[in-house]
């Protein structure tokens, strides 16, 4: 294992999409939060050294388990499964939607790790939560949750509503600053729309050519579409489905707040 790539955003930001397409590299052994499985659960926290990190790394890996690997949901075919693999990845990947306080850390205390800052449009992403009945209650009023995602936050590490959305995305810039050969702003919109060109980029920056197995996922995807919330399998148009549903009060409420700030350069 030469490199780490710890794929981080906010729930409903395309995450899922965006690791499968290391998923899709020989290259990439790809896995979920280890933080989060069975097998590591919260097992590493602020104060954790450099060598607690390495060692969670390393046994992540190492580590074959149904969650660690999704194989619940390849049997319900929502993301694929890519036969060409190497024999030892050089690259662990690993997606996560929950610990991203965590990330300065792992910059600070593992050389070899890059970020992928993963942020979409704070409205699609709202939108994409409130219709989700996997992830928004059935009994919460989205009227207040949007904003707070109070009801959605019941783990440490959990980040949800438009109040955390944006100290992620300002996390993200003071990161990228930081750290600009190691942590990777990624905006989802843009990666959907130009997604050759996003992947080769990003994987360059790591070392790593485009493979066919890869370009045969971005293509397929993105014909093919499933309308389970956890499928990889999107029309391109999911960038703009929120404009003919998402509550108006909401919109006007999100673009009037990010008006002339830094956060306004990820609004579509």
């Amino acid at each position: 294992m030469q490199k780490i790539v710890w794929i981080a955003g906010m729930p409903r930001s395309g995450t899922n999409w965006i690791g499968q397409i290391f998923a899709s590299h020989p290259s990439v052994r790809y896995k979920l939060c280890p933080l989060f499985s069975y097998e590591f659960k919260n097992a590493l926290n602020e104060h954790s050294t450099a060598d607690e990190w390495s060692a969670l790394l390393q046994d992540t890996y190492d580590t074959r388990s149904e969650y660690l690997d999704q194989d619940y949901l390849r049997r319900d075919a929502l993301v694929p499964h890519f036969p060409e693999r190497d024999a030892t990845p050089s690259t662990l990947a690993i997606k996560s939607t929950r610990y991203l306080h965590l990330l300065p850390r792992l910059l600070d205390l593992v050389p070899n790790a890059h970020v992928i800052g993963i942020v979409r449009d704070p409205r699609a992403a709202i939108h994409s939560w409130l219709s989700n009945p996997l992830e928004f209650p059935a009994s919460a009023d989205p009227s207040t949750e949007w904003r707070s995602g109070r009801c959605r936050k019941t783990a440490p590490g959990e980040y949800w509503g438009f109040e955390d959305w944006k100290a992620v995305a300002l996390l993200y810039l003071n990161l990228a600053q930081r750290y600009p050969n190691r942590f990777h702003l990624a905006h989802y919109e843009k990666w959907v729309c130009t997604p050759i060109a996003c992947t080769t980029s990003v994987l360059d920056t790591l070392g790593l050519t485009l493979h066919s197995q890869t370009e045969t996922f971005l293509r397929e995807s993105q014909v093919e579409h499933k309308d389970h919330p956890r499928a990889v399998f999107k029309h391109p148009s999911v960038t703009s489905r929120w404009t003919a549903s998402l509550d108006p009060a909401i919109s006007a409420a999100i673009v009037a707040e990010l008006e002339g700030t830094p956060l306004a350069s990820f609004l579509s």
